[in-house]
Formats: C-alpha cells, sequence, structure tokens
C-alpha cells in the first residue's frame, strides 16, 4: 500500500453495502466486515474505513445490471456556443446507469461494468475488450476502482484513462440533469458523460460536467488515429470533503490522464485543487479547474513510448466549422506537452483565407497557445483549413499537426452598420442604432438592443441573421475636451468694496452659483462658482473660490497723563479702536521719537522736551487696517526771558525770544511802555515780536502761559 491515501485501494464497497442490504452473497463468506450505508459513509468521512481490498478480476467479475433507460437531462453550462462542439449531447441512444450493482443508494465509489467492447481499445499496447465506469470520474480495465483520493501519474497500480479521477457523490438531490451518469457504446467507441455531478458528502453547491469517448482508432468522431477523447464544459469543484477538501477545493487534487499501471506508459495533462484558471504545466504546481472549462483533448493510448507528441485542443477540433461570409470568427487551439520538462513551440497558416491572423502565440513553454481571428470575405465562400503544427523539445523531438476546416457560406445579409453621433462630452453619452431587419443584437459593451447609449470609446455590434453572427466595422466615439473655466478676479476686499468676478478666458455660457448667466458678477463675501459652456457644447464646472469683503477698522486710543507733560513722564497709551465687526488682531504703535511698540495698553517716557506725533495702526482678523495719530508735547522744566534785544535786521537777536516758549503753545503776551501804555499784545505768541514800531528804550512785558503761569519783567530795545 502507497502511505498517506486514505482510505488506500477501497474495493470493500459493493460487498459492504451489500451485506447492509441483505445481498449475502459468495464475498461476505469471507469474513469481511459488514456496515450499513451511512455507517460506510462516517467512516469515510472519518478516514476509518477497512483497508483490506477486495479485486474484482474481469474474469470473475459479476454479470451487468441491465439499467433502465431514461430521456438526459439538461446540462449546466455549456462547451461553447458553435457549431463545432466536443461534447456529444446524451439523446436516446444513451443509457443513464441508475442502478448499481448493489442497489440505486449510495451512489458513492461504486463502479459500474464490466461492460463488453465491441472493439479492442490500446492502452499502451495492453489490449482490452471490457472495462468499467466508475463513479469518480474514470474508467479502469481489469477491475473496477472505487479510489476516492487520486493519485498522480504515472503509477504503478491504476490501470486507468481518467478525465476527471476525483470523488465524485451522486447522492446530493437536485432536479433532472444533475447528478446524471450516462453511456452508449457503439460499434467503434463508448460514450461516457458525467453531467453535472457533485462531490462528498452530497454536496451539489458545485458541479462539473465532462466527457469521456474511447475509440478503436478509427472513428472519426474524434479523429482517424486518436482512440481518447476528453470533454469538459463548466467545471466548478476540485475535491471532495473525504479528501481534505472544504468547500469543494483544497485536499487531494483531482487527476485528469491516462496510465498503463506499469510507471513508465502514461499521460497527464494536469493536476486540480483550486478554481480559477491558473495553470503551470502537467507536472507543475496544482492547477485552477476553470482551466478546463469548455476544453478538449483528443489523443491517443495505441503507443508505448516515453515521448509524447503535443497534445492539441480546442473547442474547434470537429471536420467542419461553418460560418458566414461577413462573420468574426475567434479560435483559439492549446497544444500540451504531457511530459516531464519539454516545451513546445507551434504555429499556424490559412493561406486561402486573405485576413487570418495570429492575435496571440505563447509558444515556448509547457504550454502552447495560438489565438487567432479572421472574418471571411464573400469571395471566400468555400471550403478552407487552418493548419497548425506544433512540436517538442524531446528525443527525437515530436510534432503534431492538426487542421480546422472551415466552410464560409453566404451571408444572407450585410453585417449591421451603426450610426449616431461620433462625438460625446466627458461624462455625457449619446445614442447609436444598428442597422435593423436582425433577429438580436450583441454590442461590444453587453447591450442587446437595436440602440446603446454609450460615452466616448470604440465599438461594434454583433447582429444574428439566421445562424450568421455577422459584425459591424469599429464605430468611434470621440471624446469632446470639456472646458475648465478657472475664475479670475479680486477675492478680498477691505472697507466692505464688493469683489467682479469673471473667467480668465471667454465661454458661449455662463450659469454662476448666484444664478446670473453674465460674463461676470459683483459679490460680497461668500464662496463662488461657474458653470460654463465652450464652444463645442461641452460643460465643465470651475473650482469654488472664497472671497472676502470685510470693514476696516477704526483706530483711537486715549493717553494718560493729557499733553503736555514734562521731560521723563511716564505717558500710557491705551486702545480705544473698534473692529466695526471684525476682530482686532494686531495693535502697532509709533511714538515719533524713533521708538515703537505693540499691544492694546502701552507705556512710554519721552525724555527731550518736544512735539510727538504718536501714531497707532491696527489690523483685524481679515487683514484691514486702520491708523490714527496724535501730537503729544513735552515741555520744557522752565520759559527764560531776555533782558536786551537788537531789532536792526542783521538777523542776530532781532526778535524778543522767550527760551522754551515753543512747549507752551497759546501764551498771551502783552508789551507796555514804561508810561503804562501798552505797545504789543499777542494771543499766542511765537517768539517774532521786532519792535518794529518802537523806539530804542526799555519796556516791560507780561508772559501768561496756559498753564496758568505768569512771567514779567523788562526788556531793553538796542539798536
Amino acid at each position: 500500500m502507497r502511505a498517506g491515501i486514505i482510505p488506500e485501494r477501497l474495493r470493500t464497497l459493493g460487498v459492504l453495502l451489500g451485506l447492509a442490504l441483505g445481498i449475502h452473497g459468495s464475498l461476505a463468506q469471507e469474513g469481511r466486515a459488514v456496515m450499513t450505508a451511512e455507517e460506510f459513509r462516517q467512516h469515510k468521512r472519518a478516514g476509518t474505513m477497512p483497508t483490506r481490498p477486495i479485486v474484482r478480476p474481469v474474469a470473475n467479475a459479476r454479470e451487468p445490471i441491465e439499467p433502465r433507460i431514461q430521456p438526459p437531462g439538461q446540462l449546466k453550462g455549456g462547451g461553447g456556443s458553435s457549431g463545432c462542439d466536443c461534447w456529444i449531447e446524451p439523446d436516446a441512444s444513451y443509457t443513464q446507469i441508475t442502478s448499481w450493482p448493489l442497489g440505486p443508494l449510495p451512489f458513492d465509489d461504486q463502479s459500474f461494468g464490466p461492460i463488453t467492447l465491441p472493439f479492442t481499445f490500446n492502452l499502451y499496447n495492453d489490449l482490452y475488450t471490457s472495462c468499467y465506469i466508475n463513479i469518480n470520474g474514470n474508467l479502469t480495465f481489469d477491475t473496477d476502482n472505487s479510489i476516492f483520493n487520486a493519485v498522480g501519474f504515472p503509477n504503478p497500480d491504476d490501470r486507468m484513462v481518467a478525465p476527471f479521477w476525483a470523488d465524485v457523490d451522486l447522492n446530493g438531490f437536485g432536479p433532472p440533469g444533475q447528478n446524471e451518469v450516462w453511456y452508449k457504446v457503439t460499434s467503434t467507441a463508448l460514450y461516457v458523460n458525467w453531467v453535472n455531478v457533485g462531490y462528498f458528502n452530497a454536496n451539489t453547491d458545485l458541479l462539473n460536467s465532462f466527457q469521456l469517448i474511447l475509440t478503436d482508432g478509427t472513428d472519426p468522431v474524434i479523429g482517424v488515429g486518436k482512440n481518447v477523447s476528453f470533454c469538459y464544459r463548466d467545471m466548478q469543484w476540485t475535491t471532495g470533503d473525504a479528501s481534505g477538501g472544504s468547500g469543494g477545493f483544497g485536499g487531494t487534487p483531482a487527476v485528469v490522464g491516462a496510465n498503463r499501471g506499469n510507471g513508465v506508459d502514461y499521460i497527464q495533462f494536469g493536476t486540480f485543487d483550486q478554481p480559477g484558471n491558473a495553470y503551470d504545466g502537467p507536472f507543475g504546481n496544482p492547477d485552477g479547474v476553470d482551466w478546463l472549462d469548455n476544453k478538449n483533448f483528443t489523443f491517443t493510448t495505441a503507443v508505448s513510448t516515453q515521448n509524447i507528441p503535443p497534445i492539441a485542443s480546442s473547442q474547434f477540433l470537429c471536420d467542419t466549422i461553418v460560418v458566414c461570409a461577413g462573420e468574426q470568427v475567434n479560435v483559439e487551439m492549446s497544444f500540451i506537452a504531457p511530459e516531464q520538462n519539454q516545451t513546445v513551440n507551434a504555429s499556424s497558416t490559412a493561406p486561402s483565407l486573405s485576413n487570418y491572423a495570429e492575435t496571440g502565440n505563447t509558444s515556448g513553454g509547457i504550454t502552447a497557445v495560438i489565438t487567432s481571428q479572421f472574418t471571411p470575405l464573400p469571395s471566400e465562400v468555400g471550403f478552407h483549413t487552418i493548419d497548425y503544427s506544433a512540436t517538442d523539445n524531446g528525443v527525437p523531438p515530436l510534432t503534431t499537426q492538426v487542421s480546422i476546416v472551415v466552410e464560409v457560406v453566404p451571408s444572407p445579409g450585410a453585417p449591421p452598420v451603426i450610426t449616431g453621433p461620433a462625438e460625446a462630452c466627458p461624462g455625457d453619452l449619446v445614442t447609436l442604432t444598428a442597422s435593423s431587419d436582425f433577429d438580436s443584437y450583441l454590442w461590444s459593451n453587453g447591450g442587446v438592443d437595436p440602440t446603446v447609449q454609450v460615452g466616448p470609446g470604440t465599438y461594434t455590434v454583433e447582429g444574428l441573421l439566421g445562424s450568421c453572427a455577422l459584425i459591424s466595422d469599429p464605430f468611434v466615439v470621440n471624446a469632446l475636451e470639456a472646458p475648465d473655466p478657472v475664475i479670475s478676479g479680486t477675492l478680498f476686499n477691505c472697507g466692505g468694496a464688493p469683489s467682479t468676478l469673471g473667467t480668465t478666458e471667454p465661454y458661449a455660457s455662463y450659469f454662476w452659483s448666484t444664478g446670473s448667466t453674465d460674463p461676470t458678477i459683483t459679490v460680497g463675501t461668500g464662496s463662488y462658482t461657474v458653470t460654463v459652456t465652450g464652444a463645442n457644447g461641452c460643460v465643465g464646472t470651475s473650482a469654488p473660490v472664497d472671497v472676502l469683503s470685510a470693514p476696516d477698522p477704526t483706530a483711537a486710543f486715549t493717553v494718560s497723563p493729557p499733553s503736555p507733560s514734562m521731560p521723563g513722564s511716564i505717558v500710557q497709551f491705551t486702545d480705544a479702536s473698534s473692529g466695526n465687526g471684525s476682530v482686532l488682531v494686531d495693535w502697532s504703535w509709533d511714538f515719533g521719537d524713533g521708538n515703537v511698540g505693540s499691544g492694546q495698553v502701552v507705556d512710554h517716557g519721552f525724555g527731550q522736551p518736544g512735539f510727538y506725533t504718536v501714531v497707532l495702526t491696527v489690523t483685524t482678523a481679515e487683514g484691514c487696517t486702520d491708523t490714527v495719530a496724535l501730537t503729544y508735547v513735552v515741555n520744557a522744566a522752565e520759559v527764560y526771558a531776555p533782558n536786551v534785544f537788537s531789532p536792526n535786521g542783521d538777523n542776530v537777536n532781532d526778535e524778543l525770544v522767550f527760551t522754551n516758549l515753543e512747549f507752551h503753545p497759546g501764551s498771551r503776551l502783552i508789551v507796555y511802555s514804561r508810561w503804562g501804555n501798552v505797545v504789543y499784545e499777542s494771543s499766542s505768541y511765537q517768539n517774532n515780536w521786532k519792535a518794529a514800531d518802537v523806539s530804542d528804550g526799555t519796556y516791560f512785558y507780561e508772559l501768561r502761559l496756559r498753564d496758568g503761569r505768569v512771567f514779567t519783567g523788562h526788556v531793553t530795545i538796542l539798536r
């Protein structure tokens, strides 16, 4: 036994279930354990099945049970929509296996057979005329096979052809067409279809459909010289619950291939344990089961060699593909190197199809995939071939050559023509219309109506007319440039002045967020956008701009002590400004003596007598400012009076000057003659009396300051 396979080589199923159902045959007399069907499934789930195998050689096999015949169910999924399809639909010529050797249940890990073949099947030079259909996705020879944990090829035990060796379980409930196995035998071929089958334990959330055809190598259904065909429809799971799987994946991988059982002669297409299309070759990591969807492998096992030529796989491996003139055809052909460490290079030609072209070729790896496309012309009505050649790098290198026959028939009509606007603004849709008289439509964007609404891009439409799918020429909807308006204008104004906004370039029309449709708007504080229409009819909206129209503040301050003061006195200046609805954030002082300050309240001392212009500038949070100025006077300590002056016009001592009088504006001066007559009087003396109308002599004066002090004395005029 090989370690790690649980259970290993279980061929006990028929006997154990037969005993549970009351069928006590000769095998029961061998002393084997007996259990009910439910006990069998419990042991399988737990991995505790008995390991002593029961081997049934063909010579001693039980007689086949005659199954009943019923119409086939509906398949889930499909192998492609073309008339060339590998899948042979079960019909009245097929037999559905509904009675297994030991009764109708359980449909799990059982086998049907032996089935007598009216031809000889060559499995790597071992010749067989009978076989077993095993539920678990394979055919075996010599004996049936109940193993649900697949083993990769090559291995020394299994004489098997396996389109999908995995733990199939037919016990899940479902509608007709689910969990069915069909077969039919002809003089040259055996057909077996697994139709929408589930996985252990009676799971039907994911289903697989696949087909196996064996021939004598002369049946053209899979091609002369080939004796095995694998065909797949929708493949959704890989692993049963008893094989380490969860939700249909993981655990022991499913195996696809054929094996002689001598460790030498085999073919393997891959192992699968996951969803998706991942594939790194027959012998790399386990692959994604979706890679098998709609594939077909045809090959021969009528050889005995370690070097097998590349295997072709395509939906189109049949005698003839019928297409209509003007119908676009896409063809994919794959070639696989089914042996370790080999690579494949492939090429294709179709010289009689004028616009045949390969659209992709991935030669040089473990698989080579050629994708090609052509649209036959009306002048090409008739038969053509697409010829493929694939060569591996084995020793010696082997080449596979296959051909696809294409019959071009006259089209019943011209391809559809697309009409509609050829330009569209970004974000807008235009309506495209396909010409009429077609049975149905399929647009490149998925639409199925005669009209479709689309944005900028390239579009085609396929019109179905009878059996012809005709495709239009590409129709391009070009993207027009949308305007991108930028708002211009003054976005900040102090003093409450409004702002005028416009755009940096002109447009056909405007719609401002204020509702205005003018090219410019005058606004106050707020956020504004404009939507414009360009000359091409496309519409664009600007980014928003914020406008701020803020009031100016009113600057003011108070002084303590008030002017005048004496030199050295500390003067306090206090802000009395108003923000007029805004917040004041800055106060800047200039004291007129070279010194500055900041803050709402500042103290400053003037060291010298003089007239000082004190300036306060206030600023709001919006950045608006106002300025106020005040003259502050610092008086001298004393006023000194002269006792003589000489008004002779020599510009020296020509006036009656009282020292420091300039610091006492508004001082009153009266000059008397010695007889008491007033000869001069000023209510705001400016140190400017030149005694022009009096004679030399002595005069008396009275100087009265505004602070109440009075100075009296006499002064002599000498010219």
